[in-house]
């Protein structure tokens, strides 16, 4: 399991016995997120096991998280690392739990990690399923340390607290924006949801999780236009469809300034086209030219 050190200021022995029992007293610690720090809070949530301390569940997160950008990044572009990063290992913890041998009779093929039986929430948050699934059990591990990054970024920033199945804050768009979209009859923060699944999807480089955020029929422009109808096509074009260049394009796209029309989406010069249909937006287009 990757392991992430945290500054933690403060703790006395004594104080770390007595964490889960007088949270009152205990002192905060501090992690480095993306080149910047930020206070978190020692208290255990209450949806975890009683005597885990958010520090060693902290310890779970990605190895490079910490690293800078390279500018300073704004809070909001702290917060939306975090999230990116949170619904990818959320949509593998969920693969690999539809494959794991939890579900080897098929009782929990497809469910939801948040509402599968005590067993498999109870073997994973205390640890124990580690002998038995240990891809499994890093996932979830990764994921809870994730989640709780993402609800300190968002306390510190006093945002409201998210919807335990709302998958990104909700943003804070500008009037220019929100009308942009609205006059194309397009509901704004439909629209910014499904671009930010779709820019983690390109992210993350896992064509699995990309084919969750396509709609069919998509169509390819290289040197001649072709239609990809079905996950299974989609995943044989893998190499067209996760290109650098198609990943870099993504990455450096911003929904503020993504150019909006009757068509839907429009990421770079054209490169990505984000789409509207009857069940909303999705990945409606790729140009390789």
């Amino acid at each position: 399991m990757a392991r992430f050190k945290v500054k933690v200021i403060g703790f006395s022995g004594y104080l770390l016995a007595l964490l889960c029992i007088v949270p009152a007293q205990a002192s905060p610690f501090f992690v480095t997120i993306y080149g910047r720090t930020y206070k978190v809070d020692p208290r255990v949530p209450a949806n975890e096991p009683k005597g885990i301390k958010p520090q060693e569940v902290l310890q779970a997160l990605p190895d490079d998280i910490a690293r800078g950008p390279g500018f300073r990044p704004s809070h909001e572009q702290v917060l939306a690392e975090v999230e990116e990063r949170t619904w990818i290992v959320s949509n593998e913890l969920s693969g690999e739990l539809a494959a794991s041998s939890f579900s080897s009779k098929g009782q929990y093929a497809g469910a939801d990690k948040t509402a599968v039986d005590p067993e498999i929430t109870g073997s994973l948050a205390n640890g124990t399923a580690q002998a038995r699934e240990p891809k499994l059990q890093t996932l979830y591990d990764r994921h809870r340390a994730l989640s709780l990054l993402g609800r300190e970024l968002r306390r510190s920033m006093d945002l409201p607290e998210k919807a335990p199945d709302a998958e990104f804050s909700r943003p804070k768009l500008s009037f220019e924006v929100e009308a942009s979209y609205r006059n194309l009859n397009f509901d704004p923060l439909a629209a910014y949801y499904s671009f930010r699944r779709v820019k983690a999807a390109f992210r993350s480089g896992d064509i699995q999780l990309l084919a969750r955020v396509t709609h069919y029929p998509i169509s390819i422009t290289r040197k001649a236009k072709r239609m990809i109808r079905n996950r299974e096509q989609l995943i044989a074009a893998k190499d067209a469809m996760l290109s650098q260049r198609l990943r870099e394009v993504a990455a450096r796209s911003t929904f503020e300034t993504v150019f909006v029309r009757d068509k839907g989406m429009m990421l770079g010069e054209g490169e990505i086209w984000i789409t509207k249909s009857k069940t909303g937006f999705g990945l409606g287009a790729i140009s390789t030219d």
